[in-house]
């Protein structure tokens, strides 16, 4: 039996830009819970085990004033984004090949964001603890480490699933892909068979399905490295609070409330520990409550106290907007266990006034729109919203813009013009930057194609380039679930994509700077 590597490097890993690593959305975090955010702008951000390049090279595009330094182990990895940065001619942002352990020796910058996503349950206790010691050494004050990793106790159950993978896979030939399958199909006959560990466990068998969604390379980088193991909360949180990482919040940001967090049957439990139950404890028990099985937790470096006064500061001085897929306020926001509403006169004041454009709390209490209402009023309701992602936090004020179909738009940023034209030759998502929202916004290959045909193609030529494309190129199309076959059927389906496209998104792209009139 050949023993695991302790990295999978032989095969890249699965393209993808991670949103919960903005720091727009890390700042949100923190100041939600109670703790002034780092910088808006002109920071210092570090991704460690920054993959392709997707995240960082899009987040680099989005703050143009910033610094970006995204960290990898894998050659190819860095190569790509280092291909990626000067496709888009994104200057801000520079890619290190190093492991954990010899990255403190490197000459860098003190930084205001660390992120890791997807590490520390991958990687050896001494690689750990170089990734956490890195962190603490090069954090400025009030910096914020973000880490996502796999928990327990939702794992128990499924850690099993792994052994069964990875016992086959070390012994089968090829590289890493190859032994995946191997892995892989022996899971998918044993749950075929009736295997009673898949009877006993549901969770073995959905993590079993999403894997064969994910691909193989995701299985190689998700089950063959070495070193694989789950965590509890509160240990993690210990071995951080030693470094001087103290922890702050978690995504989604719902979960940071016990009202919505906690299942109503479990509250009263919750509650009879009073003020006994300090945070950690608090998340350690929602774990189970909730038997969490994946965290993305926010850590800070020499956090000052806690404060109400640091998150009114934060709503106060920040513009929110509405999502970035666009679209009208909901009604209501439904989690596992509760559901927020959006009911009364200050939420029908917000509609119409954040309908058109991004703007901080004092803005909105001033407009007619919600005359009458007080400051704190506006305040807790868009915290509400920001609470169920139903708004985001903007790096400026917007407003919405009329964007007529039938005129010939460009990509204003030549990163995401690249990232475009790459998009265009692979079935997967691609992310584009905003630098009004400081994240990016992802679209589906048949959206991409919308916008490509948008900003490429006259109005009265778009129809027949669709038409000419399905003809001459065999592509495979996916449009919300439904698979589209026959060339025909994909041209007709593309026409009324892009004219939902030009009508729904295309306005918003354009007040968020990702798009502007040619």
């Amino acid at each position: 039996m050949a023993a695991p590597a302790e990295y999978v490097t032989d095969v890249p890993y699965v393209r993808a830009f991670e949103p919960d690593l903005s720091p727009s959305r890390l700042r949100l975090v923190a100041a939600l819970n109670g703790f002034a955010p780092p910088p808006a702008d002109g920071f210092d951000y570090c991704e460690l085990g920054s993959a392709h390049g997707d995240t960082t090279t899009t987040l680099a595009a989005s703050y143009p004033r910033a610094r970006f330094v995204g960290v990898d182990i894998n050659p190819d990895h860095i190569a790509s984004a280092n291909r990626l940065a000067a496709r888009g001619d994104v200057g801000n942002v520079r890619f290190v090949l190093e492991d954990f352990e010899a990255l403190g020796r490197r000459d860098l910058p003190t930084f205001d964001y660390v992120t890791a996503h997807g590490v520390l349950s991958w990687v050896s206790p001494e690689k750990r603890r170089a990734l956490i010691d890195f962190a603490a050494q090069k954090l400025a004050p009030g910096g914020l480490l973000h880490v996502s990793y796999n928990a327990l106790p939702g794992w128990a159950a499924v850690e099993p699933l792994r052994q069964l993978i990875a016992g086959r896979a070390a012994l089968a030939e090829g590289n890493s892909v190859a032994r995946a399958r191997e892995g892989v199909e022996l899971a998918e006959h044993m749950r075929r068979l009736g295997a009673e560990y898949f009877r006993a466990n549901p969770s073995a068998t959905a993590m079993l399905d999403r894997m064969q969604r994910l691909g193989l390379a995701y299985v190689a980088h998700e089950y063959l490295h070495a070193h694989w193991v789950p965590m509890y909360f509160a240990q993690l949180a210990a071995e951080m609070a030693a470094a001087g990482l103290h922890f702050v919040g978690q995504l989604p940001l719902y979960l940071n409330y016990r009202d919505l967090a906690v299942p109503e049957a479990l509250k009263a439990l919750f509650s009879s520990a009073g003020g006994a139950m300090d945070r950690i404890a608090f998340e350690s028990l929602k774990d189970f409550a909730l038997n969490e099985y994946f965290r993305r937790d926010v850590f800070m470096k020499a956090p000052r106290a806690r404060s109400d006064g640091a998150t009114r500061a934060y709503l106060d001085t920040t513009p929110f907007g509405v999502r970035l897929e666009g679209g009208p306020l909901p009604t209501e926001a439904r989690f596992p266990h509760h559901t927020l509403e959006f009911a009364g006169p200050v939420f029908a004041g917000l509609r119409p006034a954040l309908g058109r454009g991004a703007a901080t709390v004092g803005d909105l209490a001033r407009c007619a729109d919600l005359d009458g209402f007080e400051l704190p009023r506006v305040r807790d309701a868009v915290m509400k919203l920001a609470i169920a992602e139903a708004i985001i936090p903007m790096q400026h004020a917007t407003s919405s813009a009329l964007a007529p179909p039938d005129a010939l738009y460009r990509l204003p940023l030549l990163a995401n013009a690249a990232a475009l034209r790459e998009g265009l030759t692979c079935d997967a998502p691609i992310a584009l930057a905003s630098t009004a929202a400081g994240t990016g916004l992802e679209l589906s290959p048949v959206e991409a194609l919308a916008l490509f045909v948008l900003t490429e193609v006259a109005a009265p030529l778009r129809a027949s380039w669709l038409e000419e494309r399905c003809a001459r190129t065999s592509f495979r199309m996916t449009v919300r679930g439904r698979s589209v076959e026959g060339r025909g059927e994909q041209a007709r389906v593309l026409r009324g994509e892009l004219d939902l496209f030009a009508r729904e998104r295309l306005p918003r792209l354009v007040e968020i700077g990702i798009v502007e009139r040619a």
